[in-house]
């Protein structure tokens, strides 16, 4: 049968098994430091490689901000009739609309 253990034993545990047990980080970490020093009307942006890198990242932004900042993205110039998981994106972090 089961354990049942709290969520925040969960995401540690999970995190440590998807790292291997190198105690890594998220590649999406650094960004996040990065968003949370966001001032009043910065925008964070930054390049991505692949639609699953975007929605990673957002995903990782959800996870660890309740949803304080909203991710958007675009192809970048050339990238139009490029696969959406080979294709160059442009992300932008906004703080969310209160």
């Amino acid at each position: 049968m089961g354990d049942k253990i709290s969520k925040d034993e969960a995401m540690a545990e999970l995190s440590q098994l998807r790292s291997g047990g190198r105690g890594g980080q998220s590649m999406f970490a650094p960004m996040l430091d990065d968003i949370k020093d966001l001032g009043e009307g910065e925008v964070y942006t930054d390049t991505v490689e692949g639609y699953g890198r975007v929605s990673g990242l957002r995903r990782y932004v959800q996870n660890n901000t309740q949803e304080e900042y909203e991710v958007k993205s675009a192809k970048t110039p050339g990238q139009e009739d490029i696969d959406q998981s080979d294709a160059e994106y442009k992300v932008f972090v906004f703080r969310s609309e209160e």
